[in-house]
């Protein structure tokens, strides 16, 4: 009962690169009145990414900005610069703000004009054995263009470190030692000027999302659209496990688009219709960095001003009694006010994770529309610590998780997966015919992000 909601039909071509640096047309070197001094060539490159940067570099710390927490860039001129930072978190970050502002740290520096980065590792433990440095040998895959990302980001290994802050009356050891001490980072103008050229073997990928719309019945609403989304991709032809080389995805993410599938067909047989119009979403490429809700999120097949919030399904894990749901960022957003009712109704308790530190808020697709101020939701069956239920996910994450067993042998709890989409659906209706456009609560770090059309 969906009408097609793509740029051809219901589909919509995603289109994607498969790049590596190429190590002998390739190199990045600090220079000095010294002299030239090459870095090791360990670079993390897009496919949008410049093939030649250069210019003056300028520490800044950690290289985070999140707004009322820790502010590294106020007042820091990047246009033009690279910027050095460390690559590790400050410490009395919760787990969403640690998350987040190391996922997003270099996109922000390039936003602000930075056109190269150099992330300063720390010194790899004693007992952790390290293989050479093997440049250019492992591709990369991205969005063939991404607006976002043309900077060319440099990993330089502690061992190098020192060499980056010559001549600035600092030094690395200095910086390890504040961290170290929780005391604030200074911005410092280094000494060297950056000189990256790379030579990128580049391969062409296209991969569809696919998408259908669910028009709204409010004369005004209809024109704001909630997406609903869950990745249609999983692994495909691997490495072999017990002779199987099949990466059958049955939960990661077939349950998903099942969920998906089931809440727009409840829609279509109990005729209702939403106030707002509802955008099935299934994207393509989440296994390689939601590859496929980003290119949604940057080229929407509505006006991206119009998208009011996303609800996301992966891998919700229909393999337990449902008591309770993880609802993934309830706390974040005012689309925590919606789902309580719904959980209420069905009997079923809001549960906080017990493994906080997995961040899953931002594990998938919903933080590509995180990322550009659209209030998001994601959801799986919950649990508590040291329940039943936790045993069965713990074994479940070790045993199947991203291997050819995660296929239609397993064992399912189909009475999970009903009431699953029963709750499920009850809460698309639900944000779908409230009164207001969804907002992030002031407090939350998300809040400080543009939306599109701001």
């Amino acid at each position: 009962g969906l009408e097609p909601a793509g740029t051809d039909g219901f589909f919509q071509t995603v289109q994607l690169a498969e790049v590596r640096v190429v190590p002998e047309g390739s190199s990045v070197v600090l220079e000095s009145a010294a002299g030239a001094d090459t870095l090791p060539l360990r670079v993390r490159i897009t496919p949008s990414s410049v093939t030649a940067a250069r210019g003056s570099m300028v520490f800044v710390g950690y290289g985070l900005d999140l707004p009322g927490v820790h502010d590294d860039l106020a007042g820091v001129d990047l246009h033009g610069k690279v910027a050095v930072y460390l690559d590790r978190m400050p410490q009395g970050l919760g787990a969403t703000l640690f998350a987040h502002g190391r996922a997003s740290r270099w996109k922000e520096l390039e936003r602000r004009g930075a056109v190269a980065g150099i992330a300063i590792a720390d010194a790899p433990a004693l007992d952790r054995p390290r293989g050479p440095a093997r440049p250019g040998a492992r591709p990369t895959m991205g969005l063939a263009d991404d607006p976002q990302e043309r900077g060319i980001l440099v990993n330089a290994q502690a061992a190098d470190a020192g060499r980056l802050f010559a001549g600035s009356g600092h030094t690395y050891a200095e910086m390890i030692a504040l961290s170290n001490a929780n005391k604030p980072l200074p911005t410092i103008q280094l000494v060297p000027r950056f000189h990256a050229n790379l030579q990128i073997a580049r391969t062409p990928v296209a991969a569809p999302n696919v998408v259908g719309i669910l028009r709204g019945s409010d004369p005004t609403l209809r024109d704001q659209y909630l997406i609903v989304s869950a990745h249609l991709d999983h692994l495909g032809v691997g490495r072999p496990v017990d002779g199987d080389s099949i990466y059958n995805g049955a939960m990661d993410n077939a349950s998903g688009i099942a969920t998906l599938l089931e809440t727009a067909r409840a829609f279509k047989e109990h005729d209702v219709r939403p106030r707002r119009s509802v955008i099935f979403l299934a994207v393509t490429g989440e296994e390689e960095g939601e590859l496929g809700s980003a290119y949604f999120a940057i080229h929407p097949t509505v006006p991206a001003a119009a998208i009011v919030a996303d609800l996301n399904t992966d891998m919700y894990l229909p393999i337990i009694p449902l008591t309770g749901v993880f609802a993934y960022g309830w706390d974040e957003s005012d689309l925590g006010r919606d789902i309580m009712p719904v959980l209420e109704a069905h009997g079923l308790e809001n549960l906080q994770d017990p493994e906080p530190e997995q961040v899953r808020f931002i594990r998938s697709d919903q933080y590509s529309f995180i990322q550009r101020g659209i209030p998001a939701l994601a959801f799986k069956a919950g649990y508590t610590k040291d329940s039943p239920g936790d045993s069965v996910v713990g074994a479940w994450l070790t045993q199947r998780y991203h291997k050819p067993s995660d296929d239609l042998a397993q064992p399912v709890n189909l009475e999970t997966a009903v009431a699953f989409d029963s709750m499920y659906f009850d809460i698309v209706k639900a944000v779908a015919d409230r009164d207001t456009r969804p907002a992030w609560y002031p407090q939350s770090v998300f809040a400080s992000i543009r939306r599109p059309g701001q």
